[in-house]
Parts: structure tokens; C-alpha cells; sequence
């Protein structure tokens, strides 16, 4: 676009606030025509409706007049017709008078003729209502010509409904009674029934009368108003409307006003201010364009040739201007120094590209000598650059540049991924980071990508023997860990072994008493429960202990550590030994935290197993304390301000000196005697709770005890809490065949027992090379309960597996005492139910019933 046209543009749209305003005038004028015209045509439609309603008024009162006649009350045929002839005489207006009776039967007429009227819409609105009642549009059936009836019931001499009055108006005398009412001069006036049908019409009566009118737009209209509208001869016009009242029959009474006679006067007047505006605006382009020309075309012609020649290099050309006072001559001078300075500019490109091509030349030796592999890709990703290091881990004896770089680089075609983060970075102008392993050569890269103005910078090396390192770190870890509870169930071994022993003592004495003759029933049950107790202790001390024993992955989740170290507190207090006061306090609500359960276990046992040795006379005491506690900023050094769970493990023994204080978590530190600890104690608690992102504190004085703080994180998310299950006492029978699987006699023997008191029919199998034997020699059990570890070449997870493979229908349920490292061994974790050893009778019918409700 050039500048001239640029100028004419900017000149229009000068002039178009002027042309706004007169626009707005125009409209605003029309607006104000507009309701007057409205005003005029609607007080036009009220007047006529008003007259109207005063013949309709008329009507009612000659019919009112007519029903009080003692002919018409008595039904007398000949006086009635008699009368009606006369009365017709009186008024030419009406066609006829019909007085019918209940079934719309003619009783009498003006002409004497018979008629039926009971499928007339007014003569069945009169007999509904009761009243006087305003018809339609009609063509009469004794006349053959246009009319509107009016009909009003009447009563005979004993006040019962004895028929209707019905009179007939002629719509011609109609069409002369608004002929007479002095419309307006173009304007049009026209009455319609409520269905919209015209009744008259002024002018062209003949051509409307009982056509209906264009939309019918206000039949459902408010009582009055305006509308703008086309009627059936095209002419547009502004009408203004009345409706009557109801009992009047709704007429409606229209006026219109021809809206292009209205509004002559206006569209000449807008036509002149249209005209004028042209002309002004034609004047004013015109003397723009002389003076464009003049003043701003030619030195700019003159600008344009002096760059082209700054374009090919010829800085020596200038550009003058006569008339220095224009703003123009300024830009003039603009160029001038701009030309000098382009030249200035030529020569120090020249000097930037040699020192560019020098630094280029750095960055190659710096790329060349770098340990790292180097690749530049283009925004094609395709390669531009890569060292010599580069080359030797990739090209496989060929020439790599120009190939793509998912053909060179196999890592994007391994991970898809790789080519999302490399187009990222090139999309986004911004660096990445990512390992990726080349399945193609069993390789881990450390990948570095840059953006660059070439397009990506990928720097990469082989971090295979570093991935290596670690994770045999984290193998040498997970065994110390578990070394560690090793150590300590090793410590614990006396502890646990006389408790065994009081078990078994409590057992073996009832189980005596029991045997004895003397011992009455009632006695004897109470013996049995306390056995049964005893049992269920010695069962709660074996899983507490295989839990802890257990090599299991490490999980941290929302606890609560009060109810884990309450549950764990019988081995803690095995570690303490008898000689050891031990207690634990808690506050009453402890808020969750974020940690792995099992280690914390290993680190309250290893902090126990601390204060026992500290203690080695006895006699002390060892206190584990929780509560909450909120720190502020530098309450604690080196503890950052927020809400912790404070454990804190407290014993009254020998103390530590501070040179034992200063070195307390290095790992391998120990002041025991050699084979009596590993020094990683409290190395690995100080791990785990930094790790859990908490922190730990010893206070200690030689003579005074230590107390060693746990502060664990408060976790935002509580715990989900499993219902404990109650066991239930009356267990309901069951039913079916179970096939039970089981290598020790004693425990067969108990389990069948319980099988058969509980309803099933039992057959056994003392291993599970015999149960197989069974199953495929047709037996078709509903139930197999088999023992997981069992000798002879066939354990229970291994018979589960074929029984269903040989019988679809039958449900498994699994026993044993410590199942977790069988099934995880050979991949069932999940895949059967188990239940765990030893057993009452009541939780194995849980168990069974359940599994026989699921089918």
C-alpha cells in the first residue's frame, strides 16, 4: 500500500466522525418520526375501537329487549315471525333474526324458513356460558351472504333456558359504518374477529372481508399497541391496534399508516446531506493529493534510490533536501549519518567475522579434547558436528554427518520418549537432562541437550560402570540392613526362647490337668482357653518376629508410630532383657508420619539393643517416649522449623564422653568389644531418618544415660486404618467334600477334626504327590486345603496350581505358618488365599464359608 493511499485512508477516516454524527441525527430523526407515527396510528385504533364497542353495546341491548318479549318466552311461532319481520324493518343493518331452541333448531325466523344452528360455534359458546355471545366470520345459511353473528340465550315464562336470540349483521353495512368514520388520507382501517379473519375494511374492502390477516401477529398481543407490518397488497405499514373486551368478543380494531408517505420528507432531506457530503469529501481528497505529491512523493523518491544504493554497498550517495524546514529533510539527515554509520559498521563485521572464525576454531580444539562425546544437530535433527570421541562411541565405520540423529544416536529409537525431550528443548529454547539405556548396546547414557542458534547441542557419555557402582552400593546397603536384623534377632534369641518355654509350660500343665480324672468339665474348659491363650501368644510372638526377619522391600507410608512400636513392643522388650525397666509413653492423639515401618523397627531395636549394653549390671531403666512437638526457626540446630513426631529412646546408663559423643554416627564406629557389634547401628537410624526427612539428636553425660530424639516429619495424609476382625464364636456349618493336604500327623489329625465339626466331609492326602495322584484318578473335591511347604517334590502352591488346572470349579485355600518367602519365590503372591498357622476352628470356618460364597 503505498504512502499516498495511506494518506487518502487516514483523510476518510477524518471524515468519518462527521458522517457518524449526521448518521446519528438521521437515525435519531427517524426515531422521533417513528413514534409519532406510532402515537397517531394507535390513538386512531383506540377512537374506532371505542366506536365499535359502542354497536356491539347496541347489539346486546336489542337482543336483551327481544328476549323479554312474551312471544319469544312462550315459543309462539307465528307472533315471533311477526315480530322479527317488523323489527327487521327497523334495522336494515341486520340480515335476519332466528330465535332456536336447546338443540339449535329454528323456533322462528324473519322470512319465515326453517334452520339449524347446532353446529355454530357461537351457539354452542351461548348455551356453555350463558351469556351474550360474539361469533365469527360466517356466510349465512338462510341468506348466503357475509355476516357476524350475535347470539344471547333467553328464558322462558318459568326462568328455565328455553333457546338463543340470534342476529345476523350485514358486514356491508359494516364496511359503509367505517367509511364514514374520516380516515386519514393513505391510512387504513380494518376490524377482524378473533380469529383474524377481516370483517371490514377501509379502502379495498371487497379484496380483504374474510381473508385472514398477514401473520396474525396481534391476535396474542396485549390489549393494545403498534406494530410494524406488510399487509396482503405489500404496502408497509405502521398499525396501531385495539383489542375489545371479551364479553365485547374480542374485536380487533387496526389502523395503519403508510410508513413511506410517514417518512417522504425525511429520505429527501437525507439525500441532500448525503449529496453535500460527497462533494466536501471529494474536495478535500483532491487538494491532498497535490499536495502528497509535492511535498511528500518526491523526496521520498529521492530517499528510496539513495538506499538502494546503501543496499549494493555504495555508502558514497547522499540525499538533499530544499527545504530544510520539512520533516522530511530531518529523516534525510537521519540517513545520511545512518550511511556513515553502515559504513563504520562494514568494517567492524569484517574484523567480527575473523575473531568469530577464531573462537570457532577454540571451541572445536575445547570439543575435541573434552571427555565428554559432542553432537550438534541441525532444527532438522539431522548431524552437523560431532568430535572425535563422539565419531569412535558412534559412527560404527561410517561418515555421520548429514544422517539423522535417531540412525546415529539408537537411544531415541529404544525410548520413544527421547525424541519428545529433544523436540522440547528445541521448541522451547530451553535445556534438558535425562538417562536413557541403548538396549542396542547395553550401554547407559547421561544425556545433556542445549539449544544452540545452529539448533541442539547433545552432550553424552557412558555412565554404565557409575550405574553399576551404585547399585551394588545399594546391594552391599540393603544386606548391612539386613544384617543388622540378623544381629538383632541373634540377641534375642534367649529372650524369645524363655518365653517359648513359659508357654509351653502353661500348655503342657493344662493339657496335664486336663488328662487327670479329677478334673470336672467346667474346669477343663477353663484349662483349654488358657492353653489356647497361650498359644495365640506364642502364634502374635512368631509373626512379629518373621515380619521383622523378613528381607522385604522397602515402602514408607502414613503411620502412626505409637500403635507400630506397640505392636512391637514385646520383642523390644525381649531385647531389653529382665534386667531392663522397660516403658512406654505416648501422647494420646500422635500424628501420622512418613516412613518405612520396617525400619523403624530395626532402628528402635537397634537403639534398645544400645541401651541394654549400656546398662550391663541391670537394674536400669529404658523409656520410649512419643509425643508432638512443634519447632520454630533455629529451636533445634540444624532442624528446620514445622511439626515433627518426636521418638525419643532414654536409658540410665554408663553415658558417653564427648570424644564417644563427636563420633557417635560414623559408620564402623563401636566402642563394644570386637565381635560384639558392626559400628552401623546408629549410622543406618541416622540414615533412615534423614532419608525420611527428619532429623536426630544425642544428649549424653558419662555417668548420667543418653537419650537419643527421633524428630520424624508430621505427614499431611492419615493412615488407612483396617479393621481389626472379631472372631466369631458360633461358626455356622458348612457343607461339601474337602480334600485336606497335610505332612505332620498331629496337625492332620487336629484339622480333621475341626473339618468334620464343622460340617464337611474330609479325605486326606499326606503329601502332595499323593493328592495329585487323587485329583487325577477322578476325585472331584469341592475344597482343597493343603499345607505350602511339603516334602517329597510337590509343595501346595505348586498342587493349587494343577487342581485347577485339572478341576476349573474348585476353590483353594492354602495354610501356613511363614508363607510369604514360598509365594513370593515362585510368583503367587495374590494368586491363592492363605490362611495363616496355627488356626482356630471358628477363623478356618471364616475362611471357608467365604470361599464356598464366592462361588
Amino acid at each position: 500500500m503505498t504512502l499516498l493511499s495511506r494518506l487518502f485512508a487516514l483523510i476518510a477516516v477524518a471524515l468519518l466522525p462527521a458522517i457518524a454524527i449526521q448518521s446519528y441525527n438521521e437515525i435519531d430523526l427517524r426515531r422521533s418520526r417513528q413514534a409519532e407515527v406510532q402515537e397517531q396510528a394507535l390513538g386512531l385504533a383506540k377512537l374506532a375501537a371505542a366506536e365499535q364497542q359502542q354497536v356491539v353495546e347496541g347489539i346486546r341491548q336489542v337482543l336483551i329487549a327481544l328476549s323479554e318479549l312474551p312471544a319469544i318466552k312462550e315459543r309462539d311461532s307465528r307472533a315471533c315471525s311477526g315480530y322479527l319481520s317488523t323489527l327487521k324493518g327497523r334495522f336494515p343493518a341486520f340480515l335476519t333474526f332466528i330465535i332456536v331452541d336447546m338443540k339449535g333448531q329454528s323456533i322462528c325466523t324473519t322470512n319465515g324458513q326453517s334452520v339449524n344452528v347446532a353446529d355454530r360455534s357461537y351457539f354452542t359458546e351461548a348455551m356453555r356460558t350463558g351469556h351474550f355471545t360474539v361469533g365469527i366470520y360466517s356466510i349465512g345459511r338462510l341468506t348466503g351472504r357475509e355476516l357476524i353473528p350475535f347470539a344471547l340465550p333467553f328464558s322462558d315464562e318459568h326462568g328455565e333456558f328455553a333457546g338463543v336470540i340470534v342476529a345476523a349483521l350485514n358486514l356491508e353495512w359494516l364496511a359503509n359504518f367505517i367509511l364514514q368514520m374520516g380516515v386519514p388520507r393513505g391510512a387504513a382501517l380494518a376490524i377482524a374477529d378473533r380469529a383474524g379473519t377481516y370483517l371490514a375494511r377501509y379502502p379495498n374492502n371487497g379484496k380483504f372481508v374474510g381473508r385472514q390477516m398477514p401473520g396474525q401477529r396481534y391476535m396474542h398481543s396485549d390489549h393494545s399497541g403498534t406494530i410494524t407490518t406488510v399487509d396482503l397488497k405489500g404496502v408497509e405499514r405502521i398499525v396501531g391496534y385495539s383489542t375489545l373486551q371479551a364479553d365485547s368478543g374480542e374485536l380487533l380494531v387496526a389502523v395503519g399508516l403508510d410508513k413511506a408517505q410517514a417518512f417522504s420528507w425525511i429520505e429527501r432531506r437525507t439525500w441532500q446531506d448525503v449529496l453535500l457530503i460527497a462533494l466536501g469529501a471529494t474536495l478535500v481528497l483532491l487538494l491532498s493529493w497535490f499536495g502528497a505529491r509535492r511535498f511528500i512523493h518526491q523526496p521520498l523518491k529521492q530517499l528510496v534510490d539513495a538506499a538502494n544504493q546503501w543496499r549494493l554497498g555504495d555508502y558514497a550517495q547522499r540525499v538533499h533536501i530544499r527545504d530544510k524546514r520539512s520533516e522530511l529533510s530531518w529523516v534525510a539527515d537521519a540517513f545520511n549519518t545512518m550511511a556513515d554509520a553502515l559504513a563504520a559498521r562494514e568494517r567492524e563485521l569484517y574484523e567480527a567475522k575473523e575473531r568469530a572464525e577464531e573462537a570457532a576454531n577454540r571451541i572445536t580444539s575445547i570439543f575435541e579434547s573434552t571427555n565428554d562425546c559432542v553432537m550438534i544437530v541441525d532444527r532438522e535433527f539431522r548431524v552437523s558436528y560431532l568430535n572425535a570421541r563422539a565419531q569412535a562411541h558412534l559412527s560404527e565405520e561410517r561418515d555421520l554427518i548429514g544422517v539423522d540423529i535417531w540412525e546415529a544416536f539408537s537411544v531415541a529409537a529404544a525410548e520413544p520418549d527421547v525424541a519428545v525431550l529433544l523436540q522440547e528443548a528445541v521448541s522451547k529454547q530451553q535445556s534438558t537432562s535425562f538417562e536413557r539405556f541403548c538396549a542396542r548396546r547395553g550401554v547407559w547414557y547421561d544425556i545433556n541437550a542445549f539449544p544452540s542458534g545452529e539448533g541442539l547441542a547433545v552432550l553424552f557419555r557412558d555412565t554404565t560402570e557409575h550405574k553399576q557402582a551404585i547399585e551394588a552400593r545399594r546391594l552391599i546397603e540393603e544386606q548391612l540392613h539386613q544384617s543388622q536384623k540378623m544381629e538383632a534377632i541373634g540377641q534375642l534369641t534367649g529372650g524369645i526362647a524363655h518365653d517359648f518355654n513359659n508357654l509351653l509350660m502353661v500348655i503342657s500343665g493344662n493339657l496335664e490337668l486336663i488328662e487327670s480324672a479329677e478334673t470336672d468339665r467346667d474346669h477343663a474348659r477353663e484349662l483349654a482357653a488358657a492353653s489356647r491363650k497361650a498359644a495365640d501368644r506364642g502364634a502374635n510372638l512368631t509373626a512379629q518376629l518373621l515380619a521383622f526377619s523378613r528381607r522385604q522391600k522397602l515402602t514408607p507410608k502414613p503411620v502412626y508410630a505409637d500403635c507400630l512400636i506397640r505392636d512391637f513392643q514385646e520383642v523390644i522388650r525381649q531385647a531389653a532383657g529382665e534386667g531392663c525397666n522397660f516403658s512406654l509413653v505416648g501422647d494420646d492423639r500422635l500424628w501420622p508420619c512418613y516412613i518405612d515401618p520396617a525400619q523403624l523397627q530395626t532402628a528402635l531395636l537397634n537403639l534398645a539393643l544400645n541401651g541394654r549394653d549400656a546398662m550391663p549390671n541391670g537394674g536400669g531403666l529404658l523409656e520410649i517416649s512419643l509425643r508432638n512437638v512443634t519447632l520454630d526457626d533455629d529451636a533445634i540446630a540444624g532442624v528446620s522449623a514445622g511439626c515433627y513426631v518426636m521418638i525419643s529412646v532414654t536409658d540410665t546408663g554408663c553415658g558417653m564422653t564427648p570424644e564417644t559423643l563427636d563420633r557417635a554416627f560414623e559408620p564402623f564406629f563401636t566402642t563394644k568389644e570386637v565381635g560384639r557389634g558392626t559400628g552401623l547401628g546408629l549410622s543406618m537410624v541416622y540414615g533412615f531418618v534423614r532419608q525420611s526427612g527428619g532429623h536426630v539428636t544425642i544428649e549424653s553425660a558419662v555417668g548420667a544415660g543418653t537419650t537419643i530424639c527421633l524428630y520424624l516429619p508430621r505427614s499431611a495424609q492419615a493412615p488407612v486404618v483396617e479393621p481389626a476382625a472379631t472372631p466369631a464364636h458360633d461358626t455356622p456349618a458348612g457343607s461339601g467334600q474337602v480334600l485336606l493336604v497335610e505332612d505332620d500327623d498331629e496337625v492332620l489329625d487336629v484339622t480333621l477334626t475341626m473339618l468334620k465339626r464343622l460340617g464337611y466331609e474330609v479325605i486326606y492326602a499326606r503329601n502332595g504327590v499323593g493328592a495329585l495322584r487323587m485329583l487325577k484318578n477322578g476325585m472331584q473335591p469341592d475344597i482343597l486345603l493343603s499345607d505350602v511347604v511339603m516334602p517329597g517334590g510337590v509343595n501346595g502352591i505348586e498342587l493349587a496350581r494343577e487342581a485347577r488346572r485339572l478341576y476349573e470349579g474348585i476353590k483353594i485355600l492354602l495354610a501356613s505358618g511363614n508363607a510369604a518367602d514360598v509365594l513370593a519365590q515362585h510368583g503367587a503372591i495374590g494368586e491363592f488365599p492363605v490362611i495363616r498357622k496355627p488356626y482356630l476352628r471358628a477363623e478356618l470356618g471364616r475362611f471357608l464359608r467365604q470361599l464356598t460364597h464366592e462361588s
